[in-house]
């Protein structure tokens, strides 16, 4: 017969094997050594690097850019962060330095930049209206898409994550 303390023991180490199981079944990522360096600072607030007329913010008032933005937000499954407001507008999109930063890609959707979970959704392709001061929306892919995202690609395009 087993004492108290050896079942308990024995209890423990059996829910950890299965959790760990449960973990490397449904995020393979996890098993390749390689993705660890992306996993864990996948949520690290890197600063978007943005010209001095601009800035984030979490309130702006609604318009078309604002839904459309949304819109392609919730179409991708994304999480809302924030806005990317500028005095000007009107500026060209090349003025962006994440758009020539090597760890800034360019997302599969057009107009919108990645760096780890981070995506950055540019407001170039939605025609806007005259005022409207949002030039992007800054929002966070969820961790299940992240994990097969980067599975089995930590040493290729993903690398420059690291």
């Amino acid at each position: 017969m087993l004492k108290p303390k050896h079942l308990r023991l024995l209890v423990l180490l059996g829910v950890t094997s299965a959790s760990a199981l449960v973990v490397f079944i449904f995020f393979p990522s996890v098993s390749d050594l390689k993705c660890v360096a992306l996993l864990t600072h996948s949520e690290s607030d890197e600063p978007i690097p943005l010209p001095a007329n601009c800035l984030q913010t979490a309130e702006v008032p609604v318009d078309s850019v604002v839904k459309d933005l949304e819109n392609e937000r919730h179409r991708r499954g994304l999480i809302f962060k924030q806005w990317i407001t500028c005095k000007t507008p009107d500026q060209p999109a090349n003025l962006f330095a994440f758009e020539h930063d090597a760890r800034w890609l360019p997302s599969y959707a057009p107009e919108s930049y990645q760096f780890r979970r981070t995506v950055v959704v540019l407001r170039n392709a939605v025609p806007a209206p005259q005022g409207s001061s949002v030039v992007a929306e800054v929002a966070l892919m969820p961790w299940r898409m992240y994990f097969s995202q980067v599975a089995g690609q930590c040493d290729g395009k993903f690398s420059v994550w690291r």
